[in-house]
């Protein structure tokens, strides 16, 4: 399925008019404060969820601690549920992110996906805040305001 198709289909079933812009993005926008970042690659015909969570401590014992913790959950996955932190060399900003195959993809995998991201995200914003010496950057301004539906499945 392509990545037009996969957003306005999904934004169809949640009963949230969504397209990606003319760059190929959209911010969705949690009530948990969080924005779970959709990015198309065509290159690589996948779409990119991210979420930004916030900025490496300038202080270098803070901040190589916390890439240590980082690092640990992202072995075999184990504290991202399929996701994998990342450090945006520019800015600073530590990014959760996952890559969807577009040619596998589909509203279900899509909406699981943003579930786990929001989840995880969630979890790890006590422990970044401990660490971080600058607040996470504001939401954007363009995101979409998005309640997930409930499948009404939970473990």
């Amino acid at each position: 399925m392509d990545a037009h198709s996969l957003i306005a289909l999904f934004g169809q079933e949640t009963g949230v008019p969504l397209a990606l812009g003319e760059s190929g993005t959209l911010g969705l926008a949690f009530d948990a404060g969080l924005t779970v970042q959709l990015e198309h690659d065509p290159g690589a015909d996948a779409l990119h969820c991210y979420v930004v969570l916030g900025r490496l401590p300038a202080d270098a014992t803070q901040g190589g601690a916390l890439l240590r913790q980082l690092l640990q959950a992202n072995a075999f996955c184990r504290d991202t549920d399929g996701a994998t932190f990342g450090l945006d060399e520019a800015t600073g900003d530590i990014i959760l992110s996952r890559r969807l195959e577009l040619a596998r993809a589909d509203t279900a995998w899509l909406q699981a996906t943003l579930e786990s991201m929001v989840a995880v995200a969630q979890a790890w914003q006590p422990r970044l805040a401990a660490a971080a010496t600058t607040p996470a950057p504001a939401a954007d301004a363009g995101a979409v305001l998005f309640a997930m539906p409930d499948p009404g499945m939970r473990a």
